[in-house]
């Protein structure tokens, strides 16, 4: 595993090739790869269990959809980079995965405001896109709400005066929005209702994303509490927390588990369970030798984010397969 030292020298050396104020420094403070796993994923899942029940994809208005959930998304991100930008120059003992996307910390965008009107941007671009879902495209009534909804939870999880993630709340915002929210957007746009089949799905994806937050604050566990930020970890402290991330392992399994019982096909719920059991085994485990307070921390967090994604891949895939054949057959 790496260590610590190896982990910031490798991230200096990425950072090191980006030219100032380039295309690659606003598209990284956009983190592409976050958004694939926590919304975009969510929401084809969303989709695909629609199609699975109805047979049938509105195509323009899944293509619409996915891009507005990206860009909400990607101001949330390049925002949080901005309002974030005190408490991460501050950081020195940030993990592989966390200590926030340090472009800004290096200089990459000379003038971080910049970053600021980038991310404003990106949400202007998506009003008029959600707007169209529901007024051109007929989507439910629940499409402007929904949208809404999740943008302002990205854009104050760190923006002034609500600042979430400050006050305690971060934690369940993300497992609201990247958990349950893309998954229900994804398939209410298409079906224009809500199904109980999405209760499981939300519940093991919230647990699974909640802890990939949870596990990311270790490594930036005392910077932020010197910055006043108060994370789960913050409030709970070490020892806590630990049983909070077993806890949700337990909880995501197991509304996985009980998936088929709300019409989820059963042969999903068996992969989803079959890819994410060894890994949440393997973590637990780490936790058990407390790999948290040192260099394990780097593989305990990837670790991590892969129980999100096999749930997500774990469901979408052999779902996505029952609807082809349905619709062939």
């Amino acid at each position: 595993m790496p260590t610590m030292e190896e982990v910031h020298r490798a991230y200096r050396h990425r950072l090191e090739k980006i030219p100032p104020d380039s295309w690659r420094a606003f598209y990284e403070i956009m983190v592409v790869r976050f958004i694939i796993v926590t919304a975009m994923l969510p929401f084809w899942l969303g989709t695909v269990l629609a199609f699975y029940q109805h047979g049938t994809v509105h195509w323009p208005v899944f293509l619409i959809g996915s891009l507005t959930v990206f860009l909400i998304m990607a101001a949330t991100n390049a925002g949080n980079t901005y309002f974030d930008y005190e408490t991460d120059s501050k950081n020195f003992e940030f993990s592989a995965y966390s200590g926030g996307i340090r472009v800004l910390v290096e200089g990459k965008i000379t003038d971080r405001r910049r970053a600021l009107w980038f991310a404003f941007g990106l949400l202007v671009a998506a009003l008029p896109l959600g707007l169209s879902l529901r007024f051109i495209f007929g989507t439910g009534p629940w499409t402007i709400p929904l949208g809404l909804f999740g943008a302002l939870c990205g854009w104050f999880y760190t923006a002034k005066p609500v600042k979430l993630v400050y006050r305690g709340l971060g934690e369940l915002a993300i497992a609201l929005c990247c958990g349950t929210l893309t998954v229900v957007s994804g398939y209410y746009l298409q079906a224009n209702r809500f199904d109980r089949a999405l209760i499981p799905l939300s519940v093991a994806l919230a647990g699974s994303i909640l802890n990939v937050i949870l596990i990311n604050e270790f490594a930036d566990r005392r910077t932020d509490a010197l910055s006043g930020k108060r994370t789960m970890l913050v409030r709970l402290g070490p020892e806590k927390a630990v049983r909070l991330y077993r806890a949700n392992q337990v909880w995501s399994l197991a509304a996985a588990a009980l998936a088929p019982l709300f019409g989820v096909p059963w042969y999903a719920a068996l992969l989803a369970l079959a890819m994410a059991t060894p890994v949440v085994w393997r973590n637990r485990r780490r936790t058990l030798e407390r790999a948290y307070e040192g260099d394990g921390i780097n593989d305990l967090t990837l670790d991590t984010f892969a129980v999100h994604l096999f749930l997500e891949i774990g469901f979408l895939i052999p779902v996505l397969v029952a609807g082809l054949l349905r619709w062939v057959i």
